[in-house]
């Protein structure tokens, strides 16, 4: 039987205290395309994988989950948090607050929202992933909350979220989308100076970084913003930073809380390869059983 776990049920594990993850997502819509995310969260192992699903390669950011040292169902399980498909479809699942109470168990018709991740599977855009939510009642599930930002190469990006009762979507009012950790649809045509709630002084640092670059945003300016947007709780820090080409299909990703060192995953060859501020030219293969980012960080700094 398949194990299956929800992205809620692992950040249950991990962060059932207020300010646990403070995540950034964006997508940008200017010469480029360009979507990015702030993996920020407690130290804890992360991997990098691709997996072949539906004729589509699918790229995808986990960290560890393991529930009780007792359970070995639950033991060297990677939960997906952020990703994006070779059709250019990218999700980010980040958490969001208040919290909303989560439901115990699922009835019929009922799905986990974090579960909409899986659309990269076998959606190619938002529009795509918009037909697929109407027949389901999405809901939370205990632990803390989450939203998604979904964008694609056609232009289109969307964040949804829910309480329980109501699925709220939130779309793209101009050239770009940012998701920090509060409700995007309360939020929705506001001011920058009167938005509030977790993660709203990211937020404004990201849309005004966007507002004046977004004609000539490109990787290097990708990971300007996001070192703009780190978080340095001492209980959660910016693990890793990725900056996505939907049309390149290829996604830029770094460990090293400077930016310096990154690597390259590209999604036609299924590798990943050194690219810019390290000693060593160093390729491997990425397949579904992935390889650790510290592992990735040995093989180039023996």
């Amino acid at each position: 039987m398949k194990l299956k776990i929800s992205l809620l049920s692992a950040l249950f594990v991990f962060c059932w205290v207020p300010l646990a993850c403070a995540c950034t997502g964006f997508a940008v819509y200017g010469e480029q395309i360009v979507y990015g995310m702030n993996f920020d969260y407690f130290s804890i192992p992360l991997k990098i994988l691709i997996e072949s699903r539906g004729g589509m390669n699918v790229f995808h950011l986990a960290f560890l989950y393991e529930k009780t040292q007792d359970d070995p169902r639950f033991r060297n399980y990677y939960a997906k948090t952020c990703g994006m498909n070779d059709r250019g479809l990218f999700c980010s699942c980040q958490e969001v607050e208040p919290y909303v109470q989560g439901l115990e168990s699922l009835g019929e018709g009922e799905g986990d929202i974090g579960d909409q991740y899986d659309a990269l599977e076998t959606c190619t855009c938002v529009d795509d992933v918009r037909r697929l939510i109407p027949s389901t009642r999405w809901v939370q599930s205990p632990g803390p909350s989450v939203h998604n930002l979904f964008a694609d190469t056609g232009g289109h990006a969307m964040v949804t979220e829910t309480d329980n009762r109501d699925h709220v979507i939130t779309d793209m009012g101009g050239d770009f989308l940012v998701m920090a950790n509060f409700p995007n649809h309360a939020m929705a045509g506001k001011p920058l100076d009167e938005v509030v709630g977790v993660g709203a002084e990211r937020y404004r640092r990201a849309h005004t970084y966007l507002a004046a670059h977004k004609q000539s945003f490109g990787v290097s300016q990708g990971f300007d913003l996001l070192g703009q947007v780190v978080c340095d709780d001492p209980g959660c820090t910016t693990l890793c930073s990725m900056v996505c080409l939907p049309r390149e299909r290829t996604i830029y990703l770094t460990t090293d809380p400077k930016m310096e060192k990154i690597w390259k995953v590209s999604l036609g060859r299924n590798v990943i390869e050194t690219d810019r501020g390290y000693a060593a030219s160093i390729q491997h293969p990425l397949g579904h059983e992935g390889i650790l980012a510290a592992d990735l960080e040995s093989m180039a700094c023996p």
